[in-house]
C-alpha cells in the first residue's frame, strides 16, 4: 500500500485554506463549523439514546415491581447505571469539542508517520504512529500516508480529532521541513 498525498485532503475533508490556517495554529472557520455541526450531531445521538434508555429503564423497574420480579428490577437498575456512564461520557466529548472551540487553536505532530494494521475478528484497526503518539484513522487516511516518511499532522488540541496533514521533506542537514 503506497502512500498518495493527494488523497489526503479528500480523505480527511480539508482544504487548502483549512491547511493555512492550521500551518498558523488556528483553526479554520470551515473546520469550526464542522466542529460545530459534529458535536451537535453526536449530542442528538446522546439525548435520542438516553430517552430510550430512559424509557426502558422504566419500564422494566414497573414491570418487575408489579411481577415481583427481582430480574427485571436488576435489569431496570442496570440501565439505568449503563445510562448515567453514558451521559458521562456525552458530557465529556461536548466539554473536550468545546475546548477546541473555545481555544481555536490546533496542535502539530510533525516527524515520520509509522503506518500500523491491526487485524482483528470482526474488523481492521489502522494506526497512525507519528513521535510517540498513535492515531486510530479511516482506511482512506491511512491509504493516503506513505509508511516511515515524514509529515506534519494537525489535529485539535483538547478532542485530538485529526484535521489536516502534510507531506515534509528532509534537507541537506537531515532537519525536516514542510511547505511554509
Amino acid at each position: 500500500m503506497m502512500g498518495d498525498a493527494s488523497a489526503l485532503p479528500a480523505a480527511m475533508r480539508f482544504s487548502t485554506a483549512d491547511l493555512e490556517a492550521n500551518r498558523q495554529g488556528l483553526l479554520s472557520p470551515a473546520q469550526i463549523a464542522r466542529i460545530i455541526s459534529l458535536r451537535q450531531r453526536k449530542m442528538l445521538i446522546a439525548a435520542s439514546l438516553f430517552l430510550v434508555l430512559v424509557l426502558a429503564a422504566t419500564v422494566l423497574i414497573y414491570v418487575g415491581q408489579l411481577n415481583r420480579s427481582a430480574i427485571l428490577f436488576g435489569a431496570g437498575a442496570a440501565l439505568t447505571v449503563i445510562n448515567a456512564i453514558q451521559v458521562g461520557r456525552a458530557g465529556r466529548d461536548y466539554m473536550s469539542v468545546g475546548g477546541d472551540l473555545r481555544r481555536g487553536r490546533v496542535e502539530v505532530l510533525a516527524g515520520d508517520v509509522e503506518r500500523v494494521l491491526r487485524r482483528g475478528r470482526a474488523s481492521d484497526s489502522y494506526l497512525l504512529r507519528i513521535n510517540g503518539a498513535e492515531l486510530t484513522v479511516t482506511k482512506e487516511v491511512f491509504v493516503g500516508f506513505r509508511h516511515e516518511a515524514p509529515y506534519r499532522i494537525y489535529r485539535a488540541s483538547v478532542s485530538r480529532n485529526l484535521l489536516s496533514a502534510e507531506p515534509m521533506s528532509y534537507g541537506l542537514e537531515g532537519n525536516c521541513s514542510g511547505r511554509k
